[in-house]
């Protein structure tokens, strides 16, 4: 007999049971004290996954009660929008969950609030969780004073998608990307002087959008964006300057990208564009024409790289027992085999080595989602944003600079200094 884990009439169901149970073994042994310690800890887990993530979520929860008969666990599913603010509500009220996900750039919010619970004890005595087979990136945004107060456990990320179509009308080699920006540029005019349509779009309409494309071309060029303390601006380098340089080119000297609002590629109006790894799933339901997928085209004498997006999951302070059992939560969901089912029925890049490397993660990327790949492959070369509270503010101010050397109303080296003038004393804050 089982009870739907669905709605708290089949949750106080299923514990109903477990007490009767317990009550009939107790009273069999002659140990009826023991009844409490039988009874499951129940813990409230917030998230904003929705669609098929949601339910993939809602499966896991189910499979981790059935291996695990003594905790409970509520998913409550928040609007996107809506989940800091309510965290950080409950903050306040210190009303809340025992679990909660959220996106990697909100963490620094988060373990700032000396309301989580730090990890690493453990992480120290975990089989199943190894912080060496962690892509690093993804890992920076739970570190705070020496300690870890997330984990990782959903990842997103940026490479080239082209239209196969308008390469092959421009005479170029349909299964052959660009592998650098003189290549970019170069296939890029090719394509404008043969087909007429724009060969790469870019976005240009400010705020993260176009932060988090420019970061990509920064980190190739071998340019960081803050210190290493992240108390200082490092963009306005002399690579973020090439950087821009080169955005500002590609627009008024190559003249292969408009300034115009986002869309071209979807519309085959653009032959190449630099989107993220869910797109894998919906450009193919979106486009008429066949898509290849690459990692981005590094700078001359830089590297691959690429920006990252995901999730985190974290324990928020109650008791002893239901902090142990948050844990035991995060360490089964953040395993292997875990998170290789995970990233099967999400899509989700892999944020562990051993899952990138799994040979059945591999063989249904090869086989459901080939497009999937350089955006694995290039997640070692992946990122991380700042993990500063006031990266939002960073992110637009950096934006609006941008945006105004790519109208050339000012040029690259004053658009970033001036920026950089800017961000300097959010950095400074506490």
């Amino acid at each position: 007999m089982r009870f739907s884990s669905n709605g708290p009439s089949g949750r106080l169901a299923v514990r109903a049971l477990r007490l009767v149970l317990a009550v009939s073994l107790g009273l069999a042994l002659g140990s009826a004290p023991a009844l409490a310690a039988s009874e499951a800890v129940r813990l409230t887990l917030w998230h904003y996954w929705d669609g098929a993530n949601g339910q993939a979520l809602e499966k896991l929860v189910k499979d981790f009660e059935k291996a695990h008969p003594n905790i409970d666990i509520e998913p409550l599913f928040v609007p996107g929008s809506e989940l800091l603010t309510k965290l950080r509500t409950a903050l306040a009220s210190r009303q809340t969950p025992d679990l909660a996900v959220q996106d990697l750039v909100n963490m620094p919010l988060l373990v700032r609030s000396g309301a989580l619970v730090p990890l690493d004890t453990y992480i120290a005595t975990s089989n199943a969780v190894k912080l060496d087979d962690f892509f690093p990136a993804p890992l920076t945004y739970g570190r705070y004073n020496g300690h870890l107060y997330s984990l990782p456990v959903s990842s997103s990320n940026l490479a080239l998608f082209w239209n196969k179509q308008l390469f092959a009308q421009a005479g170029l080699d349909s299964e052959r990307p660009p592998r650098n920006w003189d290549e970019l540029a170069a296939f890029g005019r090719q394509i404008r002087q043969r087909t007429g349509k724009w060969g790469l779009e870019l976005f240009t309409q400010g705020g993260e959008g176009t932060t988090w494309q420019w970061q990509v071309y920064l980190w190739s060029a071998g340019g960081e964006f803050l210190s290493p303390d992240n108390r200082e601006p490092a963009f306005q380098s002399e690579a973020g300057v090439r950087a821009l340089r080169f955005w500002v080119d590609l627009i008024h000297d190559h003249k292969i990208s408009p300034l115009a609002p986002w869309g071209l590629f979807g519309r085959g109006e653009a032959a190449m564009v630099m989107d993220g790894s869910w797109m894998t799933e919906f450009f193919p339901m979106q486009v008429d024409f066949e898509l290849g997928a690459a990692p981005f085209p590094a700078a001359p004498g830089g590297s691959f790289a690429t920006n990252l997006g995901g999730e985190q999951m974290f324990v928020f302070r109650s008791t002893p027992e239901h902090e142990k059992a948050a844990w035991e939560f995060i360490e089964w969901f953040a395993s292997t085999p875990v998170q290789v089912e995970w990233d099967r029925l999400t899509g989700f890049i892999p944020v562990r080595r051993s899952v990138a490397g799994n040979p059945a993660y591999r063989a249904w990327v090869a086989n459901s989602r080939p497009l999937l790949k350089p955006f694995v492959e290039v997640q070692a070369y992946a990122h991380a944003r700042p993990a500063v509270t006031r990266y939002a503010q960073v992110s637009d101010i950096v934006a609006n600079h941008v945006v105004e050397a790519l109208y050339k109303r000012v040029t690259p080296e004053q658009a970033l200094t001036e920026a950089a003038a800017e961000v300097r004393p959010l950095l400074q804050e506490p």
